[in-house]
């Protein structure tokens, strides 16, 4: 079974596909290719990062208009020299990709291969329509006005990842011989950042890490931290104020300054497990692992409600996560102390989604 998975360089994208790929029965023939636009390219509004190509857009926008004998012409038009003869050196049974920018040509390549086309994320403008599956997040299966649930929908509570058990020990005893440390109790700290949504402020993180530094000396344990991209440099620099001299700070990565990725590590080596709720992803892949997940409330932009919101509260209630709101924000060290002895469920819905895309050859 060939599996070709399209990236568009963003990790958490990219985790997504890999992740159900990597759970397909047979599915050691897996490629991954970062095929390339031409053309110029242009931002996003609102605060949020990235460079996407025009020609990304206008493709989704033309898509129905295209002419199925011509599909090998317009990837010769859209697509560099190089990513053409790249992606035209393989077959595929499967083509996945997360993101807007993939999905055209998760289709026209899905025509050329005669693949099964399959798509994580809804694409705008595209839609899901013309995918042979969709695999949607609930937050964003609430965003879609449906009058009738699509046959070709697969809905998720959370993101699909590339978290196993398996997987997570390896990682997990290659970060301790590093790292070293032997307590019992190791914390781990997956630390987030701002967006149009969300923001972390100074004033948090100071609040935040002082209940963690007395959770951690209550139960004689070790922290572990990582931030995101997304961190802001001031609180970059509280965290390193206030763990860099502490004994109890085993480890301590800032994403900015370093290509590390210590999270899948972190996530088989630690019991539990504290995330910021701004990235439904990460919050997802800690629910994935063993680990006992706590998410903390951050402050927002705005006092609208997310539908992030409904999918973090539908996963607490199951018992895949524990939530801690703003107000219980001083008290946490209190509450972590209890919710220690009251392990989460562990989340299986990238398994799930591999089991809807299997249906599809049978």
């Amino acid at each position: 079974m060939k599996i070709l998975v399209l990236s568009d360089g963003i990790r958490g994208n990219l985790n997504q596909s890999l992740g159900i790929a990597e759970r397909i029965e047979g599915s050691e023939r897996i490629k991954t290719i970062e095929p390339e636009y031409r053309g110029p390219i242009y931002r996003l509004t609102g605060g949020r990062k990235g460079r996407y190509k025009f020609l990304a857009k206008i493709c989704a926008l033309l898509y129905p208009l295209l002419i199925p004998k011509l599909t090998n012409f317009y990837l010769k038009m859209i697509l560099t020299s190089s990513s053409y003869r790249k992606l035209f050196d393989h077959s595929a049974d499967f083509v996945i990709s997360a993101g807007s920018t993939m999905a055209p040509l998760n289709l026209l390549l899905g025509r050329i291969y005669k693949a099964k086309k399959i798509v994580c994320m809804n694409p705008p403008i595209l839609g899901t329509r013309y995918f042979d599956l969709a695999i949607i997040p609930e937050h964003d299966y609430k965003r879609i006005r449906f009058l009738k649930k699509p046959k070709n929908l697969f809905i998720t509570i959370g993101a699909p990842n590339r978290i196993n058990l398996k997987a997570l020990k390896e990682e997990a005893e290659r970060l301790n011989k590093r790292i070293q440390c032997q307590s019992k109790v190791k914390i781990g700290i997956l630390l987030g950042g701002d967006d149009q949504n969300y923001h972390i402020s100074k004033e948090w993180i100071k609040v935040f890490l002082e209940e963690m530094k007395k959770f951690t000396e209550k139960v004689n344990g070790d922290i572990l931290l990582t931030t995101s991209r997304r961190t802001l440099p001031e609180v970059e620099k509280a965290c390193k104020e206030m763990l860099s001299s502490w004994m109890r700070c085993k480890l301590s990565v800032i994403a900015n300054e370093t290509g590390e990725n210590p999270v899948r590590g972190m996530l088989g080596l630690c019991s539990i497990i504290f995330t910021t709720e701004d990235s439904i992803a990460m919050s997802s892949e800690t629910a994935s692992s063993p680990a006992t997940t706590i998410v903390i409330k951050v402050e927002r932009k705005n006092k609208r409600h997310l539908v992030f919101d409904e999918t973090f509260k539908n996963l607490s209630q199951d018992g895949y996560l524990h939530l801690i709101s703003l107000r219980e924000l001083p008290n946490l060290s209190k509450i972590a102390l209890q919710l220690l002895s009251q392990p989460t469920k562990i989340l299986n819905e990238t398994e799930k989604a591999a089991e809807a895309v299997r249906k599809l050859m049978r």
